[in-house]
């Protein structure tokens, strides 16, 4: 996730799901794949990266309550997919790690 981007605006055809965090800044956007319950990174000349619930909050950490909600639908409406207590599991662990990050930095006056 270290990878220098440029930023851009995906259009309509960029779009490979239904659901999708889009940075007004230009970078870091988010694709949520409502068939298998993933997040994705969006590229603008590369496939989409698929990420740990996890990295997609420590990515984009101002989205955090539109990932878990996502995530949580996801789980709702799946509640017989295993993959739901994988989900369940990264955002405890997402959440956690970023709220970590935080609490270590050093404070700004």
């Amino acid at each position: 996730m270290s990878q220098q981007e440029q930023p851009w605006q995906p259009g309509p055809n960029d779009l490979p799901f239904t659901t999708h965090l889009i940075n007004p800044h230009g970078d870091r956007h988010l694709g949520f794949d409502e068939d298998e319950g993933l997040y994705y990174r969006l590229w603008q000349y590369k496939a989409p990266e698929r990420l740990h619930t996890g990295e997609a909050i420590f990515l984009r950490p101002s989205d955090i309550n539109q990932i878990i909600s996502y995530a949580m639908i996801w789980v709702r409406n799946n509640p017989e997919d295993p993959r739901g207590y994988e989900l369940i599991d990264e955002i405890a662990a997402g959440a956690k790690a970023i709220v970590m990050h935080f609490a270590q930095a050093p404070v700004q006056r």
